[in-house]
């Protein structure tokens, strides 16, 4: 009736006006609606985005505090039931619509994925928190959640043969004649030089900006001369306010000529460098340190090395001892020894990930020539007997196959006394051999017989020594040696028997005396009646074993310090535990 009316009345415009607000009033109020429909709907959006925010905060916590546990002794079983009461500290408990599970692995950035759960040792956890959060308005509730992993690496430091707790006299004079050999100068450090900077350390890290690299990875592909090292070994130890040692390192800061670069990642046997990096995040090794006096022995070996790893083109290193009784030591250097930093643990392949291997090095100690004094009879003397032409050389090479020293697992507690490391210490297999020349082949003449009889010398005979050897030191089983934080630090050295002989006072000195008897030559007059004399060889024996005991002890004395300082040991295998830092962990992903 009213469209009706409308359209009989004159005044239709009044009418199609009419419903157009009509029709403006229903747009009006769809969009309001919608306005009221998204406003709820960031509502419930919104609630969604605040609890996944509230779960990735839990995670992320829980994730951090399991992985400090992760490296204990109770392993993965510890580290969940860190990360589940962290959860419960911040106000998040597991049950009913919320839920947190833990995932033990390995961070590994040589690899695609980075994160795994196999390999060892374990390095990281991941924590996903779950939670199901209901919409008020736009439908069913969903399940956000949230994932965090965490890593942390503990790294420990140490070298095998190369570490001397203290440094006495002997081997102080010992260190300054191979450095000065080594390094083809003069080379004074007194004793309490050469203790102090044992007891120095140089952070990774600071060593990493003195020589301008970026990263660890830029620090381990660094290839430096001796000098340019040791003066960024001197900034490093300047960062750690440790000028001291600084200065005394400075003194062997020196241009070595015709001596060869010094990588600082090690490439293996064929390829030596200063430090073996046994790590899934080189990165994580910034904060490790390592010992200054090691890293300069080794560092100065390197520099003399052989180029090919044989032993026709290691130079020969000629060092003045300076001691009583010898007359100089000749050194060549095949394989330096080498420093290792990382983690327990074994590859894929089932070797250690972390080792340090010993030096394999030929020497050389010649004796001066001792007289004995004149045997007299009835006040005239009737017999004349001397040691003349003693000229022993003692040449001691490790094997091909150096001994080496493997990290197996570190153990970080609570406590730092808790805290320790195990490395299991393989010893390298040794000969000696004792002639009258370095290639073991000349006899030596050790007692020549005359008679003086009314002023006319008569030669009666000689005593003399065929070459001795080569003996074989061969290795023991390996030992697992343990350090702690028991003393308040875990710089130490420890050492290890590598056979059944003994240590390393006795080694040489025992088998060189079991192999006299049948070595030994006698020739009266010129004739060889060693065959035929070899019953009584023994009394004879037993004769010189006083007279050539304190020549084989001074062999100990002075070629076991010597080859220590290099990195080899006769007899023992001691391994110096540098540091060991428990990883700070670190969100990564």
């Amino acid at each position: 009736m009213r469209r009706a009316a409308c359209r009989a009345h004159p005044l239709r415009m009044r009418c199609a006006g009419a419903r157009r607000q009509h029709g403006a009033v229903a747009v009006v109020a769809v969009i309001w609606l919608s306005v009221a429909i998204a406003a709820l709907g960031a509502l419930d959006v919104g609630n969604v985005f605040f609890a996944r925010r509230q779960l990735q905060r839990t995670a992320d916590l829980a994730a951090l505090a399991a992985v400090q546990m992760i490296g204990s002794t109770g392993g993965c079983a510890t580290a969940t039931t860190a990360a589940q009461q962290n959860a419960a500290a911040n106000g998040f408990t597991a049950g009913g619509t919320t839920s947190i599970n833990t995932t033990c692995g390995r961070w590994d950035t040589s690899k695609s994925t980075y994160f795994g759960t196999s390999g060892n040792p374990l390095n990281a956890v991941q924590v996903t928190t779950t939670q199901v959060v209901p919409y008020f308005f736009l439908g069913p509730s969903r399940n956000v959640s949230a994932t965090a992993t965490a890593f942390a690496s503990n790294i420990d430091a140490f070298s095998l043969g190369t570490g001397i707790a203290s440094i006495n006299t002997q081997q102080s004079a010992l260190l300054n004649a191979i450095l000065g050999g080594l390094l083809k100068t003069s080379v004074s450090l007194s004793v309490g030089d050469t203790q102090s900077l044992a007891t120095a350390h140089i952070k990774l890290q600071d060593l990493m900006v003195a020589l301008g690299a970026s990263t660890m990875q830029g620090l381990l592909g660094t290839t430096v001369s001796f000098q340019q090292l040791m003066v960024a070994m001197v900034t490093a130890l300047q960062a750690g306010g440790d000028t001291i040692n600084a200065s005394i390192l400075q003194k062997v800061a020196v241009a070595i000529p015709g001596g060869q670069n010094i990588t600082i990642g090690d490439g293996g046997a064929s390829s030596p460098g200063l430090l073996a990096l046994g790590l899934a995040n080189p990165n994580a090794a910034a904060t490790a340190t390592v010992n200054a006096f090691d890293a300069l022995l080794v560092a100065a070996q390197i520099a003399q090395r052989s180029p090919d790893g044989t032993q026709g083109n290691a130079p020969v290193i000629n060092v003045a001892a300076g001691l009583a009784g010898v007359a100089g030591i000749s050194l060549q250097v095949i394989h330096p020894p080498v420093l290792a930093v990382g983690e327990g643990g074994t590859l894929p392949d089932g070797t250690y990930r972390t080792q340090a291997r010993t030096a394999v090095i030929n020497a050389s100690v010649n004796l001066l020539p001792i007289s004995l004094p004149t045997i007299t009879v009835g006040g005239a003397p009737l017999l004349a007997v001397t040691l003349s032409a003693l000229n022993t050389p003692l040449v001691v090479t490790v094997a091909a196959a150096p001994g080496s020293a493997s990290l197996s697992s570190v153990d970080c507690e609570s406590s730092k006394a808790a805290t320790n490391a195990t490395i299991q210490v393989t010893p390298g297999i040794a000969s000696a051999c004792v002639a009258g020349d370095a290639s073991c082949t000349k006899p030596v003449n050790i007692v020549s017989l005359s008679a003086v009889i009314l002023g006319v010398t008569i030669p009666v005979g000689t005593v003399g020594l065929n070459p001795i050897g080569p003996l074989q030191l061969a290795p023991g089983a390996t030992t697992p040696l343990v350090f702690d934080g028991s003393s308040g630090s875990f710089d130490a050295s420890k050492s290890a028997n590598s056979n059944a002989i003994g240590s390393d006072g006795n080694v040489l000195t025992s088998q060189l005396l079991a192999a006299l008897p049948g070595a030994l030559q006698v020739a009266p007059l010129g004739i060889d009646l060693s065959a035929v004399l070899t019953p009584i060889l023994s009394g004879v024996t037993g004769l010189l074993k006083p007279v050539l005991k304190p020549i084989f002890q001074l062999l100990d004395a002075v070629l076991v310090p010597t080859l220590s300082l290099l990195g080899v040991q006769v007899g023992t295998a001691t391994v110096h535990n540098m540091s060991l830092t428990c990883g700070v962990s670190q969100l990564v992903n």
